[in-house]
């Protein structure tokens, strides 16, 4: 009774179906195929080879040597530690130099605005007063204005603006041959107006101050009113001239 299975009737057959089975089982090739494996046995080849004269150096060296070598070993991961550890701190040099260079020029700019408000080169604003002197009857004098502008400056005034014209070191106050008072060369007209940045509960009671400021110029027939303020805005600037006999000391 036959189960679908045809079994080969002659040694013929049987040896045609055996080399059929051994053609279909046998490993193709191709020609990559065989180059990955040279390559492989290559790098076989050559790691065995270098492992084994490794072996054989290290094998044929005497306990001197392997001391050596294991000091020269020790010496170079040293070496290697102290480099990076140098490496490290010229990075945080450079770092920290960058942080110590920012905050330089900010503070050096900061600074610079400072001056430039002293100087009178660059507007200013900030809490103070503004001071109006009546005088109707042109009898204020140069020195009672210039009286003024002192008491504003030992109560703290630290910029100060008269008419349209910035007050700094070198200003003066001075009386025209028609009687007009001028400062720094310009004429004022009448009311005075002084507008001074500073604390305005110092500088308001201090021209005041009986025989002081307020007294001088009611005694020229003139009145003086101070109001305080939180923002007065002192918008006069004067140029920046270059010394032309003085020079920085170093």
């Amino acid at each position: 009774m036959s189960d679908g299975t045809r079994t080969p009737e002659s040694r013929g057959q049987q040896r045609v179906v055996w080399q059929r089975l051994r053609d279909t089982l046998r490993p193709q090739a191709n020609l990559s195929q065989l180059i990955v494996g040279l390559l492989c046995l290559l790098l076989g080849v050559s790691i065995a080879a270098q492992v084994g004269r490794n072996d054989d150096q290290l094998e044929g060296a005497t306990q001197q040597e392997l001391v050596r070598l294991l000091d020269e070993s020790g010496r170079h991961v040293s070496d290697l530690e102290v480099e990076n550890a140098e490496l490290d701190r010229t990075l945080e040099t450079l770092r920290s130099g960058q942080e110590d260079d920012v905050a330089a020029r900010n503070a050096a700019e900061d600074r610079l605005e400072d001056l430039e408000i002293l100087a009178g080169t660059a507007p200013a604003q900030g809490r103070g007063i503004i001071v109006s002197i009546a005088d109707p009857q042109q009898g204020v004098r140069a020195s009672t204005l210039l009286g003024v502008l002192q008491e504003l400056r030992n109560a703290g005034a630290e910029v100060v603006q008269i008419g349209d014209v910035r007050v700094v070191a070198s200003t003066s106050i001075t009386t025209a041959a028609d009687g007009t008072l001028e400062v720094d060369g310009t004429a004022l007209t009448a009311p005075y107006t002084l507008r001074a940045i500073g604390d305005p509960a110092v500088m308001e009671p201090a021209l005041r101050i009986p025989g002081g400021a307020a007294d001088a110029v009611a005694g020229d027939g003139g009145t003086l009113a101070a109001t305080a303020e939180d923002e007065v805005l002192i918008d006069a600037t004067v140029p920046l001239s270059a010394p032309e006999h003085s020079q920085v000391v170093k």
